[in-house]
């Protein structure tokens, strides 16, 4: 069992976005403060959800298009001045020490109704929060000097760094020793207090360190026991008789409890801070500070202050002025398809112009998590994109419940509180909640009506809404029973813009794939579009794709485009069909080549941007961006910022998801090099889903553009897929940083090779 140690140890879409913080964004760095990384992007586009939760409990989905990149924003709003909404502690395993738990477990055996990752904590290690557990109004781990998040015994939330000042005394003489800690990691030279409920006990000390095990059984109220029995050099495991506790003594720590306890001697034990942790119902660790009184501030002891400036998936929340409005905002990083996260400072203005008096993050990165039971759906789920692809297990959580009884609906929220915008000639099946008088979402028995605007729309029997030929706005009304909700409806007749994805795909003779369309207006908000498309194949040999999307290649091999025309908007995607033996192709002198000659053909697919960045171990930042400059050969690249502190085998990674056609036996990319000596190597995925590394520079010493080249094993099960391209180093006296671009990524095919 690992001793703990006193540090961190973590790591690391439709509708309109309401007026009010589309209108703080979009005001850009004048409003948002300062210059550098401060600076919020410009706000491009907008859009935003609003749902109801339960009485008192409403999450909100945000997605901004900016000038830097997408951001995908999830908020849960709590209003703890409701007396059915209740905050708890999850803890992971319900004991400090574990092997820690996703949150969306926490939330689904505790029947809470959603809940948030919360404190740092000894990731891969012990599992232990680094900071203070208070749950239920019992202290269960001593405070860190970070700050918490507390709910007081009066229902007021706020922000509170606690300072431990806990103590062990000999009633009979007075005689005291100050505790290095309750239930946190054991003290080199000190006398730690742990109970039950941080799990495993007291391991035997390490050879060569003295250690003294004291039993303390309770001897009635306010911290009084009496000495059970001594044990040195021994271990102590859990679980323990009935309340009692242990101190475990080590070094100096040792020798005073070996002096001074004998069996049978009254001893106080003092689990006090300052301010006095007595008054909270529930505190949880977190950090930095983000707002104090209304003002974005600086925390002059943030955890991981190097992060400050990079952006990262983050989480935290806000306190109103009342202290008992509370906002959870949680912003996705790390995909830059998806989201590219925020920096401190611009999390901390987010917060600030969302109207919190205090705000505070928490751990943030891969564990980053949100979960929320949304209406209709039968259990909480995840609503956010954990960066690291699934959601990540952790120490702790807050937990947020509901005792309201759900009555009749009184009224209806349509279409998720997003104005309805459709082309002309589209269908819109409408979704429909039944809210009640305390804001419960609740299911509408009653069949639905729907009404609309003669002449721009007309609604069939199943209450599907098909717009008309001309454009337009006015109102839909949807009722069932007594309740009644409305929704603005606009019909245009073209759009400002078409997406198509994948943007670049590749396809094998016999088989197929889909493409699919999102429609936008000149502000960026979704347009509901027709179920069919105009699609064209240039060249027309090459396939044909069907109305929904559906492209079916033909029987030769090659590469070209496919567009699609709706609205009077052009949107289009790259395909290629998988090359067959002899196809021709560029050819390139490759060294190492396996003899007849070498072609290389450009892999369409890296071009689209659909990567992700990874870093590890933990200690491993940076970020990954598309950029269309500099490129080579005219294609765009893979901007790949990394830091690669600790001491271990470091690497930043660059993820993705690539078919290569065919049966190539190599790569070729250019690389942009920064001269920092880094080893640059990429992964490969077989059919038979085993995977290979390959080398593409053992040093990235230039400075530049330079094409290399990795070529593969004879033998793989073909077809492969790419799996990400990274920066590694080794030697633990080197920190690299820096960035290089990916650029123009090509697979080679020799004469041996189909």
């Amino acid at each position: 069992m690992p001793i703990l140690q006193q540090t961190p140890h973590h790591r690391r879409r439709a509708g309109a976005l309401s007026l009010g913080i589309a209108l703080l964004l979009a005001a850009g760095p004048a409003a948002l403060g300062a210059s550098g990384p401060e600076v919020w992007p410009q706000i491009l586009a907008s859009a935003g959800l609003t749902l109801p939760v339960a009485a008192g409990i409403e999450y909100r989905h945000i997605t901004l298009t900016t000038s830097d990149g997408p951001l995908d924003i999830h908020q849960l709003r709590v209003d703890l001045r409701n007396p059915t909404v209740q905050l708890s502690v999850g803890l992971a395993r319900d004991r400090l020490m574990s092997d820690d738990e996703p949150v969306s477990s926490m939330v689904m055996r505790s029947g809470a109704i959603a809940g948030v990752n919360a404190d740092y904590f000894d990731i891969h290690q012990s599992g232990i929060p680094l900071n203070i557990v208070v749950k239920d109004g019992q202290l269960l781990r001593s405070p860190w000097r970070w700050v918490a998040l507390v709910v007081g015994r009066d229902g007021l939330a706020r922000i509170i760094r606690y300072r431990w000042t806990g103590s062990v005394a000999l009633v009979e003489t007075g005689e005291a020793h100050p505790l290095d800690g309750y239930n946190s990691g054991l003290s080199a030279g000190g006398i730690v207090a742990i109970s039950n409920i941080r799990g495993y006990g007291a391991p035997p000390p390490d050879p060569g360190t003295r250690q003294v095990v004291v039993e303390l059984t309770p001897a009635g109220e306010g911290g009084r026991y009496f000495v059970k029995q001594l044990w040195p050099q021994q271990a102590f495991y859990v679980p323990f008789p009935q309340d009692e506790i242990i101190l475990v003594g080590r070094g100096a720590g040792a020798d005073w409890l070996q002096a001074k306890m004998t069996a049978g001697a009254p001893v106080q034990v003092n689990l006090t801070t300052d301010p006095d942790w007595h008054d909270a119902r529930i505190a949880i660790g977190g950090g930095p500070v983000l707002v104090q009184n209304g003002q974005v501030v600086e925390d002059p002891d943030a955890p991981a202050p190097k992060e400050r400036n990079q952006r990262y998936p983050v989480i935290a929340v806000g306190i109103g002025p009342d202290g008992q409005s509370l906002t959870f905002v949680e912003v996705d990083g790390r995909q830059p398809a998806l989201s590219i996260g925020l920096t401190r400072p611009q999390l901390a203005q987010y917060m600030q112009r969302l109207g919190a008096y205090q705000a505070m993050a928490f751990d943030s990165g891969g564990s980053a998590t949100m979960v929320v039971r949304l209406p209709g759906q039968p259990a909480p789920a995840v609503v956010n994109s954990p960066s690291d692809g699934k959601e990540r297990p952790v120490a702790d959580a807050l937990l947020i419940s509901t005792t309201a009884t759900p009555g009749p609906p009184t009224r209806i929220l349509v279409n998720g509180g997003q104005p309805v915008e459709v082309l002309a000639g589209a269908r819109v099946p409408l979704a429909a909640i039944g809210v009640d008088a305390q804001g419960n979402p609740v299911p509408l028995v009653d069949p639905l009506r729907v009404t609309g605007p003669p002449g721009l729309v007309t609604v069939g029997a199943d209450g599907v809404v098909t717009a008309g030929a001309s454009a337009g706005s006015g109102t839909l009304t949807v009722q069932s029973g007594e309740a009644t909700g409305t929704v603005s409806l606009s019909v245009v007749a073209q759009l400002a813009r078409l997406v198509v994805t994948p943007a670049a795909t590749s396809v094998a003779p016999g088989a197929s794939t889909r493409f699919t369309l999102r429609g936008e207006d000149a502000a960026g908000r979704p347009v509901v579009l027709p179920p069919d498309a105009a699609w064209t194949v240039e060249p027309p040999w090459l396939g044909t794709v069907s109305p929904a999307g559906e492209f079916t290649p033909g029987a030769t091999s090659g590469a070209g485009t496919v567009t699609a025309r709706v609205g009077g908007a052009v949107a289009r995607a790259q395909v290629a069909v998988t090359p067959a033996a002899g196809t021709p192709a560029r050819r390139l002198d490759i060294p190492g080549g396996r003899g007849g000659g070498s072609i290389v053909r450009d892999i369409l697919g890296f071009d689209s941007g659909d990567w992700s960045f990874r870093g590890y171990p933990d200690t491993v930042t940076g970020t990954l961006q598309r950029v269309p400059a500099p490129g080579a050969q005219g294609h765009p690249s893979a901007r790949l910022e990394y830091h690669l502190d600790g001491t271990k085998t470091r690497a930043a990674y660059l993820m993705t998801n690539l078919p290569l056609p065919g049966t190539p036996a190599g790569i070729v990319l250019w690389v942009y090099g920064d001269g920092s000596g880094v080893w640059l190597r990429g992964v490969y995925a077989e059919a038979t889903g085993d995977r290979g590394t390959v080398t593409l520079a053992r040093h990235v010493d230039w400075q530049g553009w330079r094409a290399v080249t990795a070529m593969l094993p004879q033998g793989l099960a073909y077809p492969i897929t790419w799996l990400s391209l990274y920066v590694v180093e080794t030697d633990p006296s080197r920190t690299p940083s820096g960035v290089i671009y990916l650029s123009n990524f090509r697979a080679i095919y020799t004469s041996g090779t189909k």
